[in-house]
């Protein structure tokens, strides 16, 4: 039986409370959309006002745990704390000086190279870390090039979302479906790391063609370059060390954590608690390398989230996807679109909160497969590449180039370098979820 606006009006229940959530939510995502105010502050100050209506049942301070998700947050905090001074010791000025020099100054295999590091990075780092830590080398290259270095950032924006999609903490959506699925660090990689490598091999392609082998015969700009030595760039060994073993430790603690049975944020706040304490970092000197716009962006987006799900919203669209979980192919394909297209606007984080509970409902309720906890992770990151609001990491390249080109970015001009990776991207993962369900 098809779900009828009778059900919904039944779900919705208090209307005052539906009518104030969609007021807020639609304001917040305007405001968000638009650029007028940071997306952090409105998506905070939305969540406080959510609170302050009293949308949420029985609300209280104790009680913030239920609707705030603090394993994400540990996650979070951790790395950017594990990052930020493993960032601090030149590690990845060697890494990306080097490559370089492996390429003996051929541009193509020079970006070919580089757009692998960076997947490969992304996919242990977060993305806007990938790109903040190689987009200076990215704009050396260009310079030295004598070329405009924007589809070369966008092109680091774009690989870093397709990387970051093969593990747990490569993309902040990734990291909220691991925290509310039973999925760890190896099913992420298991699931979706050969399907990122094929989209990465497709990608690759259509970059080197489009952008790579036309600048082909200007490789001798870079002769300077790869002459440097990378361990000039290593500015202490001895930290370097100690960086990369706790960040070795935490990897494998992300590898092993369901053995054990730690949740991934322990894992990652007591690697950064070890790499402070064997550094003789206080959280004064480390403060700044934690995004705490990013944090409390995620804050606001768990309390709308939790609303929408109180207003009954969430459940009027589970009982819609709900008519289609007799077709898991059709079901996994719609969830993929939908994300993509509306994450695309709207953000990968903030469709992927409002999915969350829509997908727990659908396999409790209508017994579909937790496969579709990967139809959601493909829709949101790769789908969060398709325009400058659909991810952290587009606003934050975008802004690189602006700075460095002194040239206003426009929208649209982005869509025309991101569209067809991103195209590429959705339709082999619809392919991939195709064969999942087969199989």
């Amino acid at each position: 039986m098809l779900f009828s606006l009778k059900n919904a009006i039944l779900i919705f229940g208090d209307e005052m409370g539906l009518i104030v959530v969609l007021a807020v939510f639609t304001i917040t995502y305007f405001l968000i959309i638009t650029g007028k105010f940071k997306r952090s502050t409105v998506a905070f100050s939305a969540g406080m006002l959510i609170l302050l209506f009293k949308i949420i049942s029985d609300y209280s301070i104790e009680k913030i745990g239920i609707y705030v998700d603090f394993n994400t947050l540990g996650i979070l905090i951790g790395m950017m704390i594990i990052v930020g001074i493993l960032k601090s010791t030149g590690f990845f000025e060697y890494v990306a000086i080097y490559i370089v020099k492996f390429s003996k100054g051929n541009v193509r295999l020079l970006f070919f190279f580089f757009m692998i590091a960076i997947a490969f990075f992304s996919a242990l780092l977060d993305n806007v870390t990938t790109i903040l830590l190689f987009s200076p080398i990215i704009f050396l290259i260009s310079d030295s090039l004598g070329v405009s270095p924007t589809p070369y950032i966008i092109l680091t924006v774009l690989f870093a979302n397709i990387g970051g999609t093969a593990t747990i903490i490569g993309d902040p959506p990734n990291i909220l479906i691991g925290s509310s699925s039973s999925f760890g660090f190896i099913d992420f990689v298991l699931y979706l790391g050969p399907l990122v490598i094929v989209t990465a091999l497709v990608s690759l392609i259509y970059s080197d063609k489009k952008y790579f082998k036309p600048v082909a015969k200007k490789s001798d700009s870079l002769k300077r370059l790869s002459n440097t030595d990378p361990k000039k760039a290593i500015k202490s060994k001895k930290e370097l060390k100690k960086s990369l073993f706790v960040f070795i430790l935490v990897i494998f603690g992300f590898l092993t954590h369901e053995v054990f049975h730690y949740d991934a944020s322990i894992i990652a706040l007591s690697g950064a608690a070890l790499l402070m304490l064997i550094s003789n970092k206080n959280f004064e000197e480390i403060t700044k390398e934690i995004e705490w716009d990013t944090i409390f962006f995620f804050i606001g987006l768990f309390i709308i989230s939790f609303s929408l799900q109180e207003v009954g919203v969430s459940s009027f669209l589970s009982g819609l996807l709900g008519n289609l979980s007799s077709n898991p192919i059709l079901l996994y394909i719609t969830i993929i679109w939908i994300t993509a297209i509306v994450g695309s606007f709207i953000g990968a984080v903030p469709i992927v909160t409002i999915m969350l509970p829509i997908v727990q409902t659908l396999i409790i309720k209508y017994g579909v497969s937790p496969d579709i906890w990967w139809a959601l992770s493909i829709g949101s990151c790769f789908g969060g590449s398709g325009t400058i609001t659909g991810a952290a990491s587009n606003m934050v390249g975008i802004g690189l180039v602006e700075q460095h080109t002194h040239e206003r970015f426009g929208y649209i001009n982005y869509m025309k370098y991101s569209l067809p990776i991103t195209l590429f991207s959705l339709i082999i993962g619809s392919i991939y979820m195709v064969i999942i369900s087969i199989v």
